[in-house]
């Protein structure tokens, strides 16, 4: 018997004695110890994990039978479980428990009467939800020489690595069968994430001046809409130009008016009399012009001194939120100071910059994927679902050497920042299927990609795998697997610790 079949065993020494008082004696002729009977089956809804003593007619073998929530990797808590004998030319025997004795653990006593070889089943029964794990056929000994005579049921593998329900039922684990995805090509390239190119607008000061409100100043994150006023600005006077100067030159310029006006009427009599030149009256007619085009600016300079309504408004050129805003309301500004910056967050630019070297793998870029602090699964942008290909340039930057790539994401998550730095992933259009596992299922050992691969409900075994292509947060796998391998999906690097220290890990079952 080896290492591991042996501590089951003690496990299941233990569990007998507890619940049933007394049974048959572990050992057969001569003292020898009968290996137990493990088996390892699962169903869409549920994992069974079950060890009992080898069946001898008319006496007890207690099952140590785990069940597991495939959901979740959890455990079992409540239900009616029964283990059924049946075939063999003989009547179908069944053996109930109506509660587990832990979580997880149902212990059915089972003292089969027919011998020969029999199918076994264990049906868990939770509400109106039944399932039933057929573990094939089954051998009932008349005596113990018998069974010990037998040897170990055929067909029980087992791993190098243990790592028990109880262990597993407590961590962030899951097992995943491997099967035939269809998986879809990619690249890695680091990207900016980034307004649209008419999604951003700022605006300007057009010159010196005053920034002052018109009604409530705009503030970050505030929703605006094009053609908004936001603010105005005062154009800032020049030379020592006071309020008392600005009224002189008002004066001045109604003065100056009043004279040209005069001055035109009388031109235009004379020219009536045929006294002067067309040109002459002309001349009167653009003075009057000026004089009046000076009176407007005198007045508007006069009252831009401290009428907020006066100036020059600055309204939003598009719609969306206040994404910069750098100035206070009657903060002094110079010509080209950028004052408000305008972001339309209902659409977001993804770039990124493919490397020379796999630029000739982008047959048709069919979506990009990214991570990013606080969310738990990737960002993907969809082509024809959240988002759409802009565009593909074919000229190779001769700086980065890499060709931009650009994707738009349709209403991202408000988590996102514009102008962040990003590791991604493009989707080069191609696609396969074949053999593939989660990232997480994935441990670098020393440089060489390996997963784990459960043996039995609680064996499992380091594997090499030598992974292909990589679409989104799974691997092609090339060579290490094949199909119906039962991998470790989450939990994968307490496996490995579990086989670096297992004294760490525990010893024996909690039963």
């Amino acid at each position: 018997m080896n290492h591991r079949a042996s501590r089951r065993f003690v496990g299941l020494t233990v569990l007998a004695l507890a619940l049933a008082g007394c049974g048959h004696s572990d050992d057969g002729p001569g003292g020898t110890s009968l290996e137990p009977q493990v088996y390892t089956h699962s169903t869409a809804g549920s994992e069974l994990f079950v060890e009992f003593a080898p069946l001898i007619a008319g006496e007890r073998s207690t099952f140590a039978a785990h069940f597991t929530r495939m959901a979740d990797y959890r455990p079992v808590t409540e239900g009616v479980m029964d283990v059924v004998l049946s075939g063999g030319g003989a009547p179908t025997e069944r053996f109930r428990v109506r509660a587990p004795r832990a979580p997880g653990i149902f212990a059915p006593t089972v003292v089969p009467r027919a011998t020969g070889e029999r199918q076994l089943m264990l049906v868990l029964a939770v509400g109106e939800t039944e399932a039933r794990h057929d573990l094939g056929t089954v051998v009932v000994y008349p005596d113990q020489a018998s069974a010990a005579e037998a040897g170990p049921a055929p067909g029980q593998a087992e791993g190098e690595i243990g790592y028990l329900k109880e262990q597993q039922w407590v961590t962030e684990f899951a097992v995943e069968t491997v099967e035939p995805r269809s998986l879809r090509d990619s690249v890695a390239a680091p990207a900016t994430i980034r307004a649209s190119a008419d999604g951003s607008a700022e605006l300007v000061a057009v010159s010196d001046g005053l920034i002052r409100s018109a009604g409530r100043f705009p503030a970050l994150g505030d929703t605006v809409t094009r053609g908004q006023t936001l603010a105005v600005l005062v154009p800032r006077l020049g030379g020592e130009t006071d309020v008392a100067g600005l009224h002189a030159n008002l004066a001045n310029a109604e003065s100056a008016a009043t004279l040209a006006d005069s001055e035109a009427a009388r031109v235009q009599r004379l020219f009536d009399q045929q006294a002067v030149s067309a040109r002459r009256l002309e001349e009167s007619r653009a003075a009057q012009q000026q004089a009046r085009a000076q009176l407007t600016a005198a007045r508007a300079r006069l009252a831009g001194m401290g009428g907020e309504a006066s100036g020059i408004p600055i309204k939003a050129s598009i719609d969306g939120v206040i994404a910069y805003a750098p100035v206070a309301n009657g903060a002094p500004v110079a010509g080209g100071d950028r004052l408000f910056q305008i972001v339309d967050r209902r659409e977001v630019w993804v770039e990124a910059q493919v490397a020379e070297a796999d630029a000739s793998r982008l047959q048709t870029p069919d979506g990009i994927a990214f991570e990013l602090p606080g969310f738990d699964d990737p960002i993907e942008v969809v082509v024809g679902t959240n988002g759409r290909l802009v565009s593909r340039s074919s000229v190779i930057d001769p700086v980065t050497r890499s060709v931009p790539v650009i994707f738009a994401l349709s209403a991202p998550d408000p988590r996102i920042n514009l102008n962040q730095k990003v590791e991604a992933r493009v989707f080069t259009g191609e696609r396969r299927d074949a053999l593939s596992v989660p990232t997480t299922a994935v441990i670098d050992d020393a440089g060489q990609r390996v997963v784990y691969v459960m043996r039995g409900g609680e064996s499992f075994s380091r594997v090499p795998v030598r992974l292909g292509l990589r679409d989104g947060d799974r691997y092609e796998v090339l060579e290490g697997l094949k199909p119906g391998d039962r991998i470790v999906a989450k939990g994968a690097m307490q496996v490995r610790l579990a086989a670096a220290t297992p004294e760490a890990m525990g010893h024996g079952h909690a039963h």
